[in-house]
Order: C-alpha cells, then sequence, then structure tokens
C-alpha cells in the first residue's frame, strides 16, 4: 500500500482550501479529500476543521460521519468532501461524497466513484455509498475541482503509473489550474 498527495494553492497563497489526509487503522485505509468553499484562509479553516473532524471519527459509518461533520463544521463556510475506506485484507472499498470532489478507480476495470449533491457544513439532502474492489496494482485517484473533471491515465506511462508521487506530481502540473486550488491524492494497492 503506498499513498501520495500533492497540493498548490490559488495563486501561491499561503493558505490553501484544499486538503487531504489518509489514516490505517488495523486494517482499515481511510482516504479523506477535502475543498474548502473558495480559497485562501476561510477555505482552508473550512477544511482543516472537516479533516480533524474525520480524524476524531474514523469507526463511524460513512453516513453518520458525513452527518456529524455537517453539523461540526456550521460556523465554516463548508466543503466538498469525499471519503474511500478500504479494507487492506478484501480489498473492498466503500466510497462516499458530497459537492465536487472527484474520484476514480483505475486498472483493469476502470470506474469514475459518483458525489451527490451539496456542501458538508451547509446541508446536504443525500449521501449515496457506492462500493466496488480494488483489485492487486489499481490505482485509486482523488481530487478537487482544481484539477478538471475527466482526466486520462492512460496517457502516462507504465513506469510512472507504479510510482504514485511521481504521477501525483505530474497530474496537478498537466491539469491543475491556476485560478483555484488544487490537490490530489493517488492510492496504489500493489
Amino acid at each position: 500500500m503506498r499513498v501520495a498527495t500533492e497540493s498548490r494553492s490559488f495563486n501561491g497563497d499561503v493558505h490553501c482550501g484544499d486538503q487531504c489526509d489518509w489514516w490505517l487503522e488495523d486494517d482499515t485505509l481511510t482516504l479523506c479529500m477535502i475543498d474548502g468553499l473558495g480559497h485562501g484562509k476561510p477555505a482552508e479553516e473550512a477544511a482543516k476543521a472537516a479533516i480533524d473532524y474525520v480524524s476524531c471519527h474514523l469507526q463511524e459509518s460513512l453516513g453518520t460521519l458525513f452527518s456529524g461533520c455537517d453539523k461540526a463544521i456550521r460556523q465554516t463556510r463548508g466543503v466538498a468532501m469525499s471519503i474511500a475506506r478500504i479494507d487492506q485484507n478484501e480489498g473492498s472499498l466503500e466510497y462516499g461524497g458530497i459537492g465536487n470532489t472527484r474520484t476514480m478507480i483505475c486498472g483493469e476495470k476502470s470506474s469514475n466513484l459518483p458525489s451527490s449533491w451539496g456542501i458538508v457544513g451547509g446541508g446536504f439532502r443525500h449521501l449515496h455509498i457506492e462500493r466496488a474492489n480494488i483489485s492487486q496494482d489499481d490505482l485509486l485517484i482523488m481530487w478537487t475541482d482544481g484539477i478538471p473533471e475527466n482526466i486520462t491515465i492512460s496517457s502516462y506511462d507504465s513506469y510512472m503509473l507504479q510510482d504514485e508521487q511521481q504521477l501525483a506530481k505530474k497530474i496537478l502540473d498537466d491539469h491543475g489550474r491556476m485560478t483555484d486550488d488544487a490537490t490530489i491524492l493517488v492510492y496504489l494497492k500493489g
């Protein structure tokens, strides 16, 4: 298991509203992508409040986790958020997302994982939970809207696809918009 992240703030600002983190407890890996609405210090404060909440509630179901975070960060401007939980032994994935973060599995069976409409911290109506399997050598890629929705992983050579840190940096360099914060997380099951 390998995880890599890369971030870039809008206009070189010291504050970045796009944050991500990951935690491994027993055999469960939790990956979290957050996009604080807007950019600058208020967006960063919202994103960090969401990350803090998630880190303290890793044992909760995704539905309870999203609902609790929604209530806990109401005083902020809110966030788009996605969480993927991977059972390392079984290779099973559970995913939920609210707002415009993006997640895809790249491998023998590639797929995009959808997010539900809404804002965490501003209310949302429904969280759709997606389940999938992660095979050996599959990539899971999560990113914020500072990177376009559709990226083509097949354009990267096989060496790059085996080096998660270089892949994360290259995708951000190739596709990151200069008009927004941007963050990407790459997980390689390998």
